[in-house]
């Protein structure tokens, strides 16, 4: 048995560390929603796999040499010849921002088979975070999805749905009925208000809250406004966020949500739940890449001593 599974699309990313120029300096990795999660929780002790395909190329072997080295189970990844491994150029666009070119057509990590599932599966997961970027990836991506919701459900595995609505990937209209049947099944479900909106049609954070709690959702977490909000059926706690220099906004949001449900699998309140969850995405914004400043436990403790303490 491990304790969190996940499936989907990890790509090779291309990050400028400047304006953008012919002999500019670059800088290369890896990311994807789940990935960003899985090596999230690694880190911090929990045992994670993540499932996927990658193509037969530089950008693949770099994912499975990462997620070796991050102790993340890929004895569900695919190598294939026949499709590339997608890729994600970002670059700084000024007061703060970044942004991202998406070069994901016809790649491998659009293509899933049954015998992937059928490993995922057979490893036993207590969790299995999904996220809404996997279902809009194509048929093939749709089906495993929808797979995947049947048999958790089947084996009592506990879902985790970070809604996380890609525009440029699916309007509105085509999302809608799909991310709203995931999030029914879900356990937990992560999600800005615009996304609680868009999957409850409730325009109201709250009504759409109640929505998704009368439908079986255990807990829903939110962010809003420099802060984020844990509800369940006993009420809601929320916590501000935390003020720290920011290097690098992407992949705040992975860490965030592997911070929260380390707190759900250490049994702890919604509010230190909340609390770790704001801790691990200011470690990934504060460094470089989507998930390569995720902390440790270590990093943990030493990130509650006060300024200039020193933990030996």
């Amino acid at each position: 048995m491990i304790d969190v599974a996940t499936f989907g699309e990890t790509m090779g990313t291309i990050r400028f560390t400047d304006i953008p120029a012919i002999g500019g300096r670059t800088r290369a990795s890896f990311a994807g929603a789940e990935t960003n999660v899985a090596i999230g929780l690694s880190r911090l002790g929990y045992s994670t796999a993540w499932v996927g395909t990658v193509g037969l190329d530089t950008f693949g072997h770099l994912i499975l040499r990462g997620l070796r080295a991050e102790q993340v189970d890929e004895g569900g990844v695919v190598e294939t010849g026949e499709y590339p491994t997608g890729l994600m150029v970002s670059r700084e666009a000024g007061l703060g921002s970044f942004a991202v070119d998406y070069h994901r057509t016809g790649s491998a990590g659009r293509q899933f088979s049954d015998e992937q599932i059928d490993y995922m599966l057979s490893l036993k997961p207590k969790v299995i975070h999904l996220t809404g970027i996997t279902p809009a990836l194509g048929d093939s991506a749709l089906a495993t999805t929808q797979r995947v919701i049947r048999e958790a459900s089947e084996h009592g595995v506990k879902l985790s749905f970070d809604v996380n609505y890609r525009s440029r990937l699916w309007t509105e209209e085509e999302a809608t009925p799909v991310l709203a049947e995931i999030a029914s099944h879900a356990h937990i479900v992560f999600g800005g208000p615009e996304e609680i909106s868009l999957i409850t049609g409730e325009a109201d954070i709250d009504d759409g809250v109640d929505a998704l709690l009368r439908q079986g959702v255990s807990r829903v977490v939110y962010k809003n406004a420099g802060s984020a909000t844990s509800c369940d059926a006993d009420g809601q706690v929320s916590a501000p966020g935390l003020q720290v220099p920011v290097k690098d906004t992407i992949g705040a949001g992975d860490g965030f949500v592997a911070g929260y449900l380390s707190g759900c699998l250490d049994d702890l309140p919604a509010l230190e739940s909340l609390q770790r969850a704001h801790l691990c995405g200011a470690f990934a914004v504060g460094s470089v890449g989507d998930w390569e400043g995720a902390p440790t436990r270590q990093t943990l403790k030493i990130s509650d001593l006060g300024d200039g303490e020193v933990l030996r």
